[in-house]
């Protein structure tokens, strides 16, 4: 449903009291042409019992599917998004990289900036989508009930006068142009999910309860669609070579597979005495049973290029994705045009959204579309297929695979000497203006990375831990008392800039970080070596060869190396309270997040 606009949208933006950063934000609130609308949705979330893989399991869905419906809008209009909990447990829901700029209690975290809605309950969520467009995805932020099935698509469609980079991709051919962009209004989704055997619940009590840190899945799913495969234990090992070497180098233990490609971790995981085989513990998960279930298609029906939305809704693992036989344009990534790059496999983080342009330069045929786990502790990938050909009556067991693959089960290429793949730190914004500020920051915060225990997870420097009970405390954003060791409340004023520097200690896993509320300048990073100032200024004036104050990538989440380093700078733009956290929800549920407070008392008198 669609209704105008009428008075106030609920953005209150208090300028930026500074000169230099005027254009940037000028750039971010640009407003479509057409008069902004009111877009009105309805969610509702229920119960079943489902085998999108072959294997029946209690799941969660949104309006009677998994993923949720696609929420669209127009760049500037307000979506109103009401959501009835029917379920049996409590809920919220998180729009992921929409900043909620001037209704900082529309972002759905619990105990931070909302009360859970509870079973039989409703919430509307009300916000602006001013200054934003692309790619995003609403999901559930109470426990790991988002990989339950409470997941789903945001797209809002760039405003006319938004610059676009389509012509460096088309080398100025407008009728190539013109394709891309009227492709723009609606990409398909290309959305990549994990799936599991047992409930989120089942699986977050089996963590606590013996140690077992999950570390992997049954399998993904490509829009809610995916089948088990059975590999051999030869074509796993080969394919997860380098990810024994890594376990190795870090534990000095030589470990192996299982059937589900899961790597043995019970040097590193589980308490001491516990039955591995009978848990069911990484490495030893119950012999692999293939299934027959339908795997998406896309059809090409005669058109020279595609578009793709790819969305990782992932709760546990980033991906490498390549299509058989053709190339890929990534255009936009976490809702930013930056300068384009042509690349054959494209490394796909947990929680990040791309927009990718795909050439048909093929006559007829079927090519897989692969998306492979990138992560050490499991070899698995799902398969989607890119069709020439017309639409079947029913679907095929499987299609032969064609000679222009690129990558194996594990992400590995084929020829990497001559597959280019994408580059995150050269995906700089398209539009100039979007640059980071120059000079010193007003703040400066540190956070350390760690795996404090078995099963206990990280960010503060001094090993604090957001407890998980936290989701039923009286909301951080107009709470009386704000002192827990995971609340950063160092001053910060709108307008001023924040660096966050943040150094992962641990020896084998990459933390996917996200911030709520702003995206952020990725200023420095290493994949080796922790960053090793106290400020951004003292690295420079140290000769640091890790910052970039140039044309840095743009993002709301990246990737934290393991025994490596990122410098995240932004803005103070967004008065609230605003979650920090890492994107594997075990290790969110485990402690591994903080809430960074921003001008909080400028915002609480007008809390609805």
């Amino acid at each position: 449903v669609i209704s105008p606009a009428l008075g106030d949208s609920g953005a209150h933006i208090t300028p930026v009291p500074m000169i230099k950063y005027i254009t940037t934000l000028l750039s971010l609130l640009a407003v479509p042409a057409c008069a902004a609308v009111v877009r009105e949705y309805s969610l509702n979330l229920t119960a079943s019992y489902l085998a999108p893989n072959g294997f029946y399991r209690e799941m969660f869905l949104v309006n009677g599917q998994h993923p949720g419906p696609l929420i669209e809008a127009d760049e500037g209009d307000t979506i109103s998004a009401t959501v009835y909990n029917n379920l049996q447990v409590p809920m919220t829901i998180h729009f992921h990289g929409i900043h909620q700029l001037g209704t900082p209690w529309m972002d759905g975290a619990p105990g931070v900036s909302q009360r859970s809605i509870f079973p039989g309950e409703s919430f509307v969520y009300n916000f602006t989508t001013a200054g934003q467009y692309g790619s995003y995805w609403y999901h559930a932020h109470v426990r790991s009930y988002y990989q339950d099935g409470i997941r789903g698509p945001v797209y809002i469609r760039p405003a006319n006068d938004r610059p676009r980079p389509y012509d460096l991709v088309t080398e100025g051919n407008a009728t190539a142009t013109s394709i891309l962009r009227a492709l723009e209004s609606n990409p398909m989704p290309l959305y990549i999910m994990d799936w599991n055997k047992l409930t989120s619940d089942a699986i977050y009590y089996k963590e606590v309860t013996y140690g077992i840190d999950p570390a992997c899945i049954f399998g993904y799913l490509i829009n809610g669609k995916g089948r088990v495969t059975c590999p051999t234990n030869e074509a796993i090992t080969a394919a997860g070579a380098s990810r024994l070497e890594i376990f190795q180098n870090a534990t000095g233990i030589r470990s192996s597979f299982d059937s589900l490609g899961c790597l043995d971790l019970s040097a590193v995981n589980g308490y001491p005495g516990i039955d591995n085989v009978a848990l069911e513990a990484p490495g030893f998960s119950t012999p692999c049973q293939a299934t027959n279930t339908d795997r998406e298609i896309f059809y090409v029906s005669g058109s020279d290029w595609m578009m793709f939305n790819v969305i990782n809704m992932a709760g546990g693992f980033a991906s490498y994705l390549s299509i058989d036989g053709h190339d890929m344009w990534v255009l936009q990534v976490d809702g930013t045009f930056i300068q384009p790059q042509k690349v054959k496999q494209l490394y796909v983080g947990l929680g990040s959204r791309y927009i990718i342009a795909v050439p048909t330069v093929k006559n007829n045929g079927d090519f897989a579309i692969r998306f492979a786990c990138s992560e050490v502790a499991q070899v698995t990938e799902q398969i989607a297929w890119l069709s020439y050909n017309a639409p079947a009556a029913s679907q095929p067991v499987d299609y032969p695979v064609t000679s222009d693959v690129y990558q194996d089960m594990g992400g590995n290429l084929y020829d990497p000497d001559n597959t280019p793949t994408f580059n995150e730190t050269a995906a700089a914004p398209y539009e100039e203006s979007v640059e980071p500020p120059q000079g010193p920051a007003q703040h400066t915060i540190h956070f350390t990375l760690n795996r404090t225990a078995v099963v206990s997870f990280s960010l503060m420097d001094g090993g604090a831990l957001m407890p998980i009970e936290m989701e039923y405390m009286t909301p951080l954003l107009w709470a009386d008392d704000v002192s827990h060791p995971t609340t950063v409340d160092v001053g910060i004023k709108t307008g001023d800039v924040v660096d966050l520097i943040i150094d992962n200690i641990d020896r084998v896993i990459l933390h996917p970080m996200h911030l709520h509320g702003h995206s952020f300048w990725v200023v420095s990073e290493s994949n080796f070596e922790s960053f090793g100032y106290s400020t951004v200024e003292e690295a420079i004036a140290n000769g640091s060869s890790t910052i970039n104050l140039n044309n840095p990538p743009y993002r709301d989440g990246y990737g934290v190396a393991p025994r490596g380093h990122v410098v995240f700078r932004y803005i103070a733009d967004n008065a609230g309270a605003w979650m920090f956290h890492c994107h594997i929800n075990m290790h969110l549920m485990t402690g591994m997040s903080a809430v960074i407070l921003e001008d909080r008392e400028a915002v609480r008198p007008r809390i609805p």
